[in-house]
């Protein structure tokens, strides 16, 4: 039995080696699997343990019957392939040699909902099975990840000490890994946490591309330093700033990349379910489709050719521009977590904010210092908009937050996300709305019917169009 694997890993990518060897500096002893394909993947595990040293006493396979017998039983099996089809085909490949109490874990982007209906198949199974969403790339899979977890609780009693040794530590020393609920709550926490990154990458990009014309790269960099060492503090703020410093013969690097962003599904999937929900999530979307935007170069070639521009804009203020940037944050966050307690009450779920916030403060890629806010403020308080530190950051920043898009609008630089910022607030405080217009409009062509202000009559009645 001593010589048998603890766990096993599934895909010697980027993320499921670094996972491995994160477990291996821990202690557990592994076994690797990686497929045979002729030609393209053939002893991948083996080659991967060779590389580092640190996964020298680990198993390799790319037998999967011996994999699994290599496996101490109850059997814990990290499946670390890309979502959809290669991990469908692999449960297929992997559900005829496993056994009662074993423990199996998606630990790829997959749907929540795809998580769900497996949760179920297996459950019937007696197969016990987690979703699990990592977040903090090939650094935090190496050194310390955000895990969020969802799926059988008993199988989450049985390895979160394991988990905990994997993943990041915050301030408070605690590590960044929480059971959130059954079946795919775990990775819808983690389609979440995609959506605000989306956003906040947007919002970015969005200081860049204001400063750009106006600023030497040196100068923007030095700017976001000194950014990153107040209150707006973030993981992707001092990536930026990393990224603007590199050159390649004396042109800065960030300029030689096309500028057409991808996206990996996820934005996509949290916009939807805001959508499934109800919720006005509109700067995950409008990060979204930014991104689209940027895929149609040849169109975007073509309108600016046939449209001219203004010129570059004249004094740009970096603090008013940093007020707009963590304003529009703060809208960012907050739609992020209304979204989790709408998920959370719809699914039945136990989503506690405050240790959503915890999971997110180290090891993944939204961690910042207004995520430590965010720990204390959700352990007594639920609106992150109605709280006094926002209001206090408007009080001194909404001047400055009209003045940047007032010159974006002027200088036509395109600010999608701080303006659905501005839009989402701008209508969440508005006592009464316009909205009065479209539902006669409803019932005028369609009868759908209104409701009068006098309150008297709780159904819906018609309007004297009609």
């Amino acid at each position: 039995m001593n010589n048998m694997a603890q766990w096993g890993i599934v895909g010697m990518g980027v993320m499921g080696t670094n996972l491995s060897r994160n477990f291996s500096r821990k202690g557990l002893r592994l076994a690797l699997f990686n497929r045979k394909v002729e030609g393209l993947e053939e002893g991948i595990a083996e080659k991967k343990k060779q590389l580092y040293p640190e996964l020298n006493n680990a198993l390799a396979f790319e037998d999967l019957k011996g994999f699994i017998l290599a496996l101490e039983k109850p059997r814990k099996i990290l499946i670390m392939l890309p979502s959809g089809k290669p991990t469908d085909n692999f449960f297929d490949q992997l559900l005829p040699l496993i056994t009662k109490g074993d423990i199996i874990i998606d630990g790829a982007n997959s749907h929540y909902q795809q998580t769900n209906k497996r949760a179920k198949i297996l459950e019937r199974k007696k197969i016990l099975f987690l979703g699990i969403g990592i977040s903090g790339g090939k650094e935090g899979a190496l050194n310390g990840a955000s895990l969020m977890v969802g799926g059988n609780k008993n199988a989450y009693e049985l390895i979160k000490n394991d988990l905990f040794q994997i993943s990041a530590k915050n301030r408070k020393k605690k590590p960044c890994c929480c059971y959130f609920g059954y079946g795919g709550a775990g990775h819808y926490v983690k389609m979440v946490h995609n959506g605000i990154e989306y956003a906040e990458m947007q919002l970015i990009s969005e200081v860049y591309a204001l400063c750009k014309s106006g600023f030497l790269h040196k100068e923007i960099q030095h700017a976001l330093n000194k950014w990153n060492k107040t209150e707006s503090r973030s993981y992707l703020l001092e990536i930026t700033a990393s990224l603007l410093m590199y050159q390649k013969n004396q042109i800065p690097f960030i300029e030689m990349i096309e500028d057409q962003a991808s996206n990996n599904g996820s934005g996509a999937w949290a916009t939807s379910d805001g959508i499934e929900l109800g919720y006005p999530n509109n700067m995950m979307a409008s990060a979204l489709y930014s991104r689209y935007i940027s895929s149609f170069k040849a169109d975007r070639v073509k309108f600016a050719s046939s449209f001219s521009k203004k010129q570059a804009i004249n004094k740009l203020s970096l603090n008013q521009l940093k007020k707009s940037y963590d304003l529009s944050r703060w809208v960012n966050h907050h739609q992020g977590f209304e979204m989790l307690a709408l998920a959370a009450n719809h699914y039945k779920w136990k989503i506690d904010l405050d240790q959503v916030a915890e999971v997110w403060s180290d090891g993944c890629i939204i961690k910042s210092e207004l995520m430590n806010f965010c720990i204390s403020f959700f352990k007594n308080r639920s609106s992150l908009l109605l709280s006094n530190e926002f209001k206090a950051l408007l009080k001194e920043g909404k001047e400055s937050w009209k003045k940047i898009l007032q010159q974006a609008i002027e200088y036509e630089v395109s600010v999608i996300g701080m303006q659905n910022a501005w839009s989402f607030f701008s209508l969440l405080k508005t006592y009464k709305s316009s909205a009065n217009i479209i539902q006669a409009q409803r019932d005028y062509f369609g009868a759908h019917g209104v409701l009068i202000i006098d309150g008297k009559k709780e159904k819906l009645m018609h309007g004297p169009w009609s």
